[in-house]
């Protein structure tokens, strides 16, 4: 199975129409969280309509969808629709579909080739491979919500990496991620939240026990300018080969792969 692994888009929209040039490479595109951005200065609910129907796009494509929330896709308490900011009258069907969802992200839930947060899926390609996936919501106080138990093979998506990991340095991590990947050995689990950092080492993967964690390492939103793509990984479950796509500036790419 190919896997497109990212996350971190922080509403930049070249990053969400890039990934729809490419998704029908792929039999699974998964992004860990922040795909909202929570200092746009239109505020959450133009958001929420351009992924709404970003979502309606993708899912007419072969590839399944896994997303899960990340700290950015949390409302603020700034307003949802920043003053002088006006809604078309046609985008407001939209809106009410939010409204019938404990948590937004399971409003994208369009189809059954959409996982979203809280859902535990079975994602299956042509050849016949399969995983099981699971994304978890981000929690500010650092709970997890996961099931105590999971079918094998597996692929996690949760947006802070593990803590004490490489994949999370600097930052420290989630413990309680840390521990239920000690303690359950997943196949695969897949973060973001840690972006790619100047100077630092940048780990993009570390195993874990007889699992593999990976990071994609998002290019800083603050940066003066973004790449034309996003940081990504392209996981083949297969041949357990991943290759890290990592824009060093905004004009050069760098791959690196690994067995894994």
């Amino acid at each position: 199975m190919r896997v497109l692994l990212t996350a971190d888009l922080h509403f930049h929209r070249p990053w969400f129409e890039w990934i729809l040039r490419v998704a029908d490479r792929y039999d699974l595109v998964c992004i860990a969280g922040d795909l909202l951005n929570i200092y746009h200065p239109e505020g959450f609910v133009p958001q929420l309509i351009y992924v709404y129907e970003w979502t309606q796009l993708l899912v007419k494509l072969p590839a399944r969808l896994a997303l899960c929330s990340g700290n950015h896709d949390l409302p603020a308490n700034d307003p949802l629709l920043k003053p002088g900011v006006s809604i078309r009258k046609d985008k407001l069907a939209i809106l009410s579909e939010f409204r019938k969802h404990r948590r937004w992200l399971q409003a994208l839930r369009l189809s059954h080739q959409v996982a979203v947060d809280e859902d535990e899926k079975i994602i299956r390609s042509s050849n016949g491979d399969f995983l099981t996936v699971i994304c978890c919501p981000y929690e500010a106080d650092g709970r997890l919500t996961i099931p105590s138990s999971i079918s094998e093979p597996s692929l996690i998506l949760h947006h802070e990496p593990p803590a004490q990991t490489r994949i999370a340095a600097p930052k420290d991590g989630n413990r309680e991620f840390a521990l239920f990947v000690a303690r359950q050995q997943p196949t695969w689990t897949f973060s973001g939240h840690v972006h790619h950092t100047s100077g630092a080492e940048n780990h993009f993967y570390q195993n874990v026990g007889k699992s593999c964690c990976f990071n994609c390492r998002q290019v800083p939103i603050e940066s003066e300018k973004l790449p034309p793509e996003p940081n990504y990984i392209s996981l083949d479950t297969r041949s357990r080969e991943a290759t890290w796509f990592c824009w060093i500036s905004d004009q050069k790419l760098e791959e690196f792969t690994v067995k894994v």
